[in-house]
C-alpha cells in the first residue's frame, strides 16, 4: 500500500497532527478517572500529579 517505510510514517505524522488539531473536548469524568488510575497505578501516576 505505501511504496516506502518513510511514506507510512509521514502518513501516519498526518493523521496524528489532524486528530490532535481536532481533539479540543474535555474528558468527561476525568476526576474519577485520575482518582482510580492512581490507586491502580500510584507510582506511574503521581510523578505527573502537582
Amino acid at each position: 500500500i505505501f511504496p516506502t517505510d518513510e511514506a507510512l510514517l509521514k502518513m501516519l505524522y498526518l493523521a496524528t497532527m489532524d486528530v490532535l488539531r481536532k481533539w479540543t473536548g474535555r474528558v468527561q469524568n476525568w476526576g474519577q478517572i485520575l482518582l482510580q488510575l492512581s490507586v491502580q497505578f500510584p507510582e506511574r501516576v503521581q510523578p505527573y500529579l502537582r
